[in-house]
């Protein structure tokens, strides 16, 4: 109900149908009066939604019904409505389009200015799962020493196809809110591991429960090309040897189940093994293997090994996809690319530090020859323009994908979440049209993920999965208002800025010298070895023995960070918080998570 000084009445619900109101009895007055008791939260709803909220999460739920008026709609990629009303009921779009009647029940979040977009749909992530700590997931088989490394237990060799994501799910991880933030409302979430860590789900990214949050199970048998450490498979070539081998296994093993389910008379029961049991619903081509890949030579790998074996397949990751077109035309199968992007190193050289990608690979000299080491700066200009080229093949791999025909979602693994817009930008100046990397975020994911009946698009009986901007998605200043899943509502509001603390001025922190430190990983304590010179150093571990080159190596403060790009794990991010010849921090590893990391200077300047 809202008051209208002018007209001296007042207006039910959010029709604007008045009607004048009238003298009342005193026994009338009373029975309303104990209704306005009864029902206070009813009135004050009525009173909040005509006003700007400051944080529409702190509002007692009183209602699921929602109308969203006066707003842009981008009902799909390249189909709008520019001025109109959305309504939301019980999780599920009620009502869409510019003369739509809203509810007397419904909260308004007035729409001026704002534009409503599907939820975004992630194709392969880990949100939700908690990266494991040292001890989790240790058997007894693991403790103990391996006795034939050529044949080592299942989970030590990364053989755990039988995981259900679902019950590795937790609905408060920190992953969830992050990724919400920038507009996703759905996931297919795979367990983290090594070969074949599991099958993964459908996931809402809401809920107080794993079970809130499934909207549909066993979707998928996860692979990918890691290896195991120490035991057979230790290769890419093993991995793909030992897909091969349980594939065919597990086909035989099938078929032998069959023949005994169809007349078991006279038969010995055959034998129960989970990890040829997972491969099953894969044999029958009800679920599909989602491989994870990284460059063209994986790519080429897995769709040698899909030709051989022709079980149903899904490609994700595809970093260097830019470089097998042609193989993934003739493949025709379902793709969901990174949202990582390659970053420029740290640039301290005054000549190439202020420059952009395209103005640094203008620069670059395929003739370059020097004559002497004097001439060893020209050389390092070169390579820095040589490098530029190269990322700039992998801004543009979404373009090359799109223009090649190839229908593809996205994945965000290997990305973190406040990076994703900016990276579609990035694509976005590289080629790919705004259209077409809102259908990836959207519409294309939900088909290439068979929920395209469910979600994708804003229309009458899908569910309510929406992001509401600012202004239009890929505009730099604009930003997430609110977001939708499944009909919850969640304001985003800035997170706050709070100042780095500064140390001691008379205490200046320096990074440089040698430092042992020690890595908590799931398979153990990991010995590494950090050297700091400067703007430069490398790292090195017992896991990947040989020294990295330090990527982005920069100190604030007492806060150090920096980047290696290793074969085995593709970047590794590092921060590290230093205390005298002390530092902590974490080592993020794609694929395996957040890894806490201790380090003490052993050498340096002042030792």
């Amino acid at each position: 109900m809202v008051m209208d000084k002018k007209k001296k009445g007042c207006y039910i619900g959010t029709n604007h149908a008045y009607r004048k109101a009238s003298p009342m009895q005193p026994g009338r007055l009373f029975l309303i009066g104990l209704l306005l008791v009864a029902l206070p939260r009813g009135a004050e709803a009525q009173r909040r939604a005509q006003q700007p909220a400051a944080n529409l999460r702190d509002i007692p739920t009183v209602t699921r019904t929602y109308a969203i008026t006066n707003a842009r709609i981008v009902v799909a990629p390249g189909r709008e409505i520019p001025q109109g009303t959305v309504v939301l009921r019980n999780g599920l779009i009620e009502a869409v389009g510019q003369d739509v009647s809203v509810p007397t029940d419904a909260w308004i979040l007035p729409g001026d200015s704002l534009v409503v977009y599907a939820g975004f749909i992630d194709g392969l992530s880990h949100v939700g799962i908690p990266a494991p700590r040292r001890e989790e997931n240790r058997t007894e088989s693991q403790r103990r020493r391996v006795e034939n490394p050529g044949n080592p237990p299942p989970e030590q060799a990364g053989l755990t196809p039988y995981r259900d994501v679902r019950t590795l799910l937790k609905a408060n991880d920190p992953s969830i809110e992050k990724l919400r933030r920038v507009g996703f409302t759905m996931a297919h979430v795979v367990p983290r591991g090594r070969m074949l860590p599991g099958q993964g789900a459908l996931i809402l990214l809401r809920g107080q429960t794993p079970t809130d949050m499934v909207y549909q199970g066993e979707v998928s048998l996860f692979a990918q090309l890691e290896p195991a450490q120490g035991v057979y498979p230790a290769t890419d070539m093993a991995v793909l040897a030992r897909f091969r081998q349980l594939y065919r296994e597990a086909a035989r093993r099938r078929q032998h189940a069959t023949l005994y389910a169809s007349n078991p008379r006279g038969l010995e029961p055959p034998p129960y093994d989970p990890v040829h049991a997972a491969f099953f619903p894969v044999l029958e081509k009800r679920q599909p293997v989602f491989f994870y890949t990284q460059d063209a030579l994986d790519i080429h790998r897995v769709l040698a090994l899909h030709q051989q074996l022709n079980f149903p397949l899904k490609l994700a990751g595809l970093s260097g996809s830019f470089d097998v077109l042609e193989k993934l035309k003739d493949a025709n199968i379902p793709l969901f690319l990174t949202l990582d992007l390659p970053e420029a190193p740290k640039d301290t050289s005054k000549a190439t530090r202020t420059l952009s990608d395209d103005s640094l690979a203008a620069r670059h000299n395929t003739y370059l020859h020097v004559s002497s080491y004097q001439d060893v700066s020209a050389e390092i200009e070169n390579l820095k323009a040589r490098q530029a080229k190269e990322r700039i093949k992998y801004y543009a791999t979404a373009a090359r994908l799109h223009a090649a025909g190839l229908r593809f979602g996205f994945s965000t693994r290997d990305v973190k979440p406040d990076k994703i817009l900016r990276n579609l930008r990035t694509m976005i100046k590289y080629g790919l049209p705004e259209e077409a990397a809102l259908a990836a975020l959207t519409i294309d994911a939900a088909r290439l993920l068979g929920i395209d009946q469910a979600t994708g698009t804003i229309e009458t009986g899908k569910l309510a999965n929406l992001v509401v901007t600012t202004g239009p998605l890929f505009e730099e200043k604009t930003r997430i208002r609110y977001v939708f899943v499944a009909g919850e509502l969640f304001e985003i509001k800035e997170p706050e800025r709070r100042p780095r603390a500064q140390p001691e001025a008379d205490t200046p922190v320096r990074a440089d010298g040698t430092w042992s430190c020690t890595v908590d990983s799931p398979e153990g304590s990991v010995d590494a070895t950090l050297r700091v010179a400067g703007q430069s150093g490398t790292l090195s571990s017992s896991a990947v023995p040989q020294e990295h080159p330090l990527e982005n190596l920069t100190l604030d403060g007492n806060q150090l960070s920096f980047s290696v790009t290793t074969n085995a794990y593709g970047r590794i991010e590092a921060r590290l918080t230093l205390s005298g010849d002390a530092a902590e921090g974490t080592l993020d590893v794609p694929g395996i998570g957040v890894l806490p990391i201790r380090c003490t200077r052993t050498s340096g300047p002042d030792r």
